[in-house]
Order: structure tokens, then C-alpha cells, then sequence
């Protein structure tokens, strides 16, 4: 399982530009893999694996918000040495903790924020969804089914009730959700922001916490989800992050 959602590093020999990819809650590095192969070798790239996912439910219990934000802060740190620009993509939780990091690194030069969960909530079909992955169920002819499965980075059990150990950590997610709204001071770098109007789990209500901020420029797709992006969605995405890392 770990191997699956191993992280994944790159280091440029030039070393001037780094891109670090923060991933969502319950998620995996391979989110970003159509990203990842889209960059040129002169860029640096790590898509961070956070404590607790690539493992087992009882894993992602022993986890917590503290050691998320010192997996991203470590990983900062050690791309600030020797770095002169660093620009963040963060999807879903990922977003998150990439705005707050913005605050003491002042070599990130730009976030690609990806679903950006300012508003969360869970539609009836995604909690359907739920329960049919952890009873080992998956409809492959539904494409927004299909990405959420592969976007899963932690083993699952049919025993509902191992689940128990993890209202914590999704308390702690919507803990910091609402500092995310209660954010005061402006996103001081560029900043693109992908949004989807069939998202599960984050509702278009997060786009009024950024369409005041003079950096940010807002896509929001018709046909994607939380984990479904269609090839134009990705494109653009792609671009996005070239328009950061290319010179």
C-alpha cells in the first residue's frame, strides 16, 4: 500500500525553482501525477506524502493536523536551503495548509490551490459512496466514482466501526476550514484557483472567501468533481502551474 502512494521527489541540478504538491485528506501523491509528468527536469518537484496516508485506517488514527503541518513545514524548509522560488500546489486539506504556510515562507512566490475546501460539505451520494469503498463496491462506469477510489491513500476496512478513530481528525479539518475563512490577511503572491460545480465535497460558497483578492484568478469547471477532472480541467491546470515554474 505504501509503495502505491509513495511520495514522490525530484531534485533539478539548477535548483532555482521548486514545486512542493500537498495532498487532501485521506488522499495520496498520485493526485498530482498528470502534474508531476507535466514539468519540465529543471524544476524541482515533491509531492509530500502526509503522516498517516499510505497506510491503514489505524494509521490515519495515529496521525494528526500537528503532524500534517510538520510534514509540510519539514519539507519547506529543506526546499528553502537551497531554492530560490518555491510555489505550492495544494488540493482539497492541501490548499489549506499552503495558505497558512504562505505566512512564514517568503520564497513561495505562488499556490495553485485546487478545490480549495473554505466551505465543505458532503453531498448524499458521496456519503453513499463511502460506504460502498469500504464494503469494497466501486462502479468503473462512473467516472467521478472511479477518480474518487483512485484518489483514496489510505487501506480501508469493511469494519465501520475502526472509522470511529478518525472524528478527530476531520474535526480538525473543519477546525481549519473556519481559520481559513476567518483569514485576514491578503494572499500575497499569485495564486489560480480550480473550483467544480459537481465537487462532493466542497460547495461553491469557498469561492466568495477569494473573488476579493486582487492575486487570485478563479476557474470553476462544469463537469468536475472533488476527484474527477475532465482533459480541458487538467490542461488548465497544467498551464497554470507552467505559468509559475517556465520562464
Amino acid at each position: 500500500m505504501k509503495e502505491k502512494h509513495a511520495p514522490y521527489l525530484h531534485i533539478s541540478p539548477t535548483r532555482e525553482k521548486a514545486v512542493l504538491m500537498i495532498h487532501g485528506i485521506c488522499s495520496t501523491p498520485r493526485h498530482f501525477d498528470f502534474l508531476v509528468s507535466s514539468l519540465p527536469g529543471e524544476v524541482t518537484v515533491h509531492a509530500l506524502l502526509l503522516e498517516g496516508h499510505g497506510g491503514t485506517v489505524k494509521d490515519f488514527t495515529n496521525a494528526s493536523m500537528k503532524k500534517w503541518r510538520a510534514d509540510v513545514e519539514n519539507a519547506l524548509t529543506a526546499l528553502e536551503a537551497d531554492h530560490r522560488e518555491i510555489y505550492i500546489v495544494g488540493y482539497s486539506m492541501g490548499t489549506l495548509l499552503a495558505l497558512e504556510a504562505l505566512e512564514a515562507h517568503p520564497k513561495i512566490k505562488g499556490l495553485l490551490l485546487l478545490n480549495p475546501p473554505f466551505r465543505p460539505w458532503v453531498r448524499w451520494e458521496m456519503a453513499k459512496r463511502s460506504y460502498r469503498f469500504a464494503k469494497g463496491r466501486v462502479d468503473r462506469e462512473q467516472p467521478h466514482e472511479t477518480a474518487c477510489q483512485e484518489s483514496i491513500g489510505v487501506e480501508l476496512t469493511s469494519t465501520l466501526v475502526k472509522y470511529a478513530g478518525w472524528i478527530p481528525r476531520f474535526l480538525e479539518l473543519l477546525l481549519l476550514c473556519r481559520r481559513a475563512r476567518r483569514r485576514k490577511n491578503p494572499i500575497s503572491v499569485p495564486c489560480k484557483v480550480f473550483l467544480g460545480m459537481k465537487d462532493e465535497l466542497v460547495s461553491l460558497r469557498s469561492e466568495k472567501y477569494l473573488t476579493a483578492q486582487e492575486n487570485v484568478e478563479i476557474r470553476i469547471s462544469h463537469e468536475a468533481g472533488h476527484f474527477y477532472y475532465s482533459d480541458s480541467d487538467k490542461a488548465w491546470m497544467i498551464e497554470a502551474l507552467k505559468d509559475f515554474t517556465v520562464s
